[in-house]
């Protein structure tokens, strides 16, 4: 098996699978009338055991500020979402099967600012990622109005 496909698997499929378990547990954490503050501080606590367990096993650089700053941003943007999704669930009672497909357009963002902000758009082929897009925009429109 190539490295490219490894990392594929590694990092989009195994992802994908565990991202939509948590879906699934957030539901049941709204189910059991959890709180949104309460799912993000315990969502926290275990994104910090993973971190450490991570940092620990792998081979890493230390730490150092202009990283760290980047991932504590990525931490408050995720949680505010995060935090969002859970109210949203808990107090006005959405169907996770209808946020999902909403909340996962979230690709259009991350492609768009990797194009512009990393330069990108010159390894992809456009009519494809056009297509996709008109796709991922078209399953989520059909999805959520369901």
């Amino acid at each position: 098996m190539s490295s490219e496909l490894r990392g594929m698997l590694i990092g989009g499929a195994l992802p994908a699978l565990l991202y939509g378990v948590t879906g699934v547990l957030q539901k049941m954490s709204a189910n059991a009338k959890g709180g949104s503050g309460m799912y993000l501080i315990f969502l926290g606590l275990g994104t910090v055991l993973v971190g450490v367990v991570f940092h620990v096993i792998l081979p890493e650089p230390p730490i150092t500020l202009r990283p760290a700053s980047f991932a504590l941003s990525a931490g408050v943007t995720f949680g505010l979402g995060a935090g969002l999704i859970s109210y949203a669930l808990i107090r006005h009672e959405a169907s996770i099967s209808q946020l999902t497909p909403l909340y996962n357009m979230n690709v259009l963002v991350t492609v768009s600012m990797g194009l512009l902000l990393f330069a990108e758009y010159r390894d992809l082929e456009v009519v494809r990622l056009l297509a996709g897009t008109v796709l991922l925009i078209g399953g989520a429109l059909l999805v959520a109005g369901a």
